[in-house]
């Protein structure tokens, strides 16, 4: 089982070009609303009201911890480079058994008046359990929507980095997920387990173009030393934060 808090990662290379205008996405992620942000300057800011917020300023991404002292702010890229040292790595036998792949879904989706393909991340070797399930995630090539799908798919890209510790690159499941997230926006990401009911973890519910705030791009706090992230943990692991559960 993989639980992470943003599923849902990608080469930004790969994206459709930005358009050159202001665009905020709203999500609802497992009850609580997931907001993108991006100005015309490549800004951005992914927040989850109350639990974090991701912000890119001047080529460089910030992780902002909401806490009950107030809010801290790490670098992002440092952390993830520190976690990645303190995950547990897959046993060597049981990575070995374990490959993920990705396929086309049976139809295109609307969600939210935008119109995407749906694609499959299973895994395609491993226990017969796992290989029941998969991911159903819909993307849209959406010029307005592309600098979103690069917002999302920078801060996947971080977490697929780090989580290498326990699903290593030879399962291919970092790989898979980064194909998928190079086509575009997420419009709904939704785990299918066979024999249980249907749970969706993150659905587009409106996209607007209004001019974003600048004070939004602010970093609310200094920057802290990355090793006191581990003192922010119950912040961020507090019930509600936006787990992506019940994948494969």
């Amino acid at each position: 089982m993989l639980r992470t808090k943003l599923f849902p990662a990608a080469l930004l290379a790969l994206a459709p070009s930005p358009a050159l205008a202001d665009v905020t996405a709203r999500y609802g992620v497992d009850g609580k609303e997931l907001v993108v942000e991006v100005d015309e300057g490549g800004n951005s800011r992914v927040e989850l009201a109350g639990k974090f917020a991701i912000i890119r300023r001047d080529g460089t991404d910030y992780l902002v911890v909401h806490e009950k002292a107030g809010p801290k702010v790490f670098e992002f890229q440092a952390v993830a480079a520190l976690f990645k040292t303190a995950l547990p790595k897959a046993a060597a036998p049981e990575a070995e058994k374990m490959r993920f792949g990705i396929e086309p879904g049976p139809a295109s989706a609307a969600v939210a008046g935008r119109v995407g393909s749906v694609w499959l991340l299973r895994m395609v070797e491993g226990t017969e359990r796992n290989r029941k399930q998969h991911v159903e995630i819909v993307m849209s090539p959406d010029p307005q929507l592309a600098p979103v799908g690069q917002a999302i798919a920078r801060a996947a890209d971080v977490a697929l980095d780090f989580m290498g510790g326990f699903l290593p690159e030879s399962t291919q499941f970092g790989a898979s997920a980064r194909a998928i997230l190079a086509k575009g926006a997420p419009l709904r990401v939704q785990p299918i387990d066979s024999g249980k009911p249907d749970k969706t973890v993150l659905e587009l519910r409106s996209v607007d173009g209004a001019e974003i705030d600048p004070g939004h791009f602010v970093l609310p706090a200094p920057v802290t030393p990355t090793e006191e992230i581990f003192g922010s943990m119950d912040a961020l692991m507090r019930p509600g934060a936006g787990k992506i559960e019940n994948l494969p």
